[in-house]
């Protein structure tokens, strides 16, 4: 399982390769494709490595705020708030590894069809010139 320094670090590196233009040419586009099934896994694997550590920062902040509570006779959106907060580096990876998971599936099917696109250009430019 990755640290959140690791998650963070991929997280910033998948979000500048989805921000990358892809090329124009068959084999650029062909080679984007095998690069955002890959992505779509190592960003999969990811979310669930955040969501895991979210859960952990989750139970550990209610803990706190639960004796805090106690304590200090915190109400319960106060309490919720706290958690919240405890836990909110966790929350933006978890946010973020799915919305580069959700833009890469998308950016793989809008390649799909640019090179579907091509391949037809391609034919009609081969067969037109017989």
């Amino acid at each position: 399982m990755l640290t959140k320094g690791q998650l963070t670090d991929k997280c910033e590196k998948m979000q500048r390769f989805l921000e990358l233009k892809p090329g124009s040419e068959p084999h650029d586009l062909i080679d984007r494709i095998e690069l955002l099934s890959v992505l779509i896994s190592q960003s999969g694997e990811c979310l669930a490595d955040a969501k895991y550590l979210q859960d952990i920062a989750i139970g550990e902040a209610i803990q706190k705020s639960i004796n805090l509570g106690y304590d200090q006779k915190l109400s319960i959106s106060t309490i919720n708030k706290y958690v919240n907060a405890e836990a909110k580096e966790f929350n933006w990876l978890v946010n973020t590894f799915d919305r580069i998971n959700s833009a890469s599936v998308h950016q793989l099917d809008g390649l799909r069809s640019i090179l579907s696109y091509r391949k037809t250009e391609f034919a009609t430019l081969s067969y037109g010139g017989k």
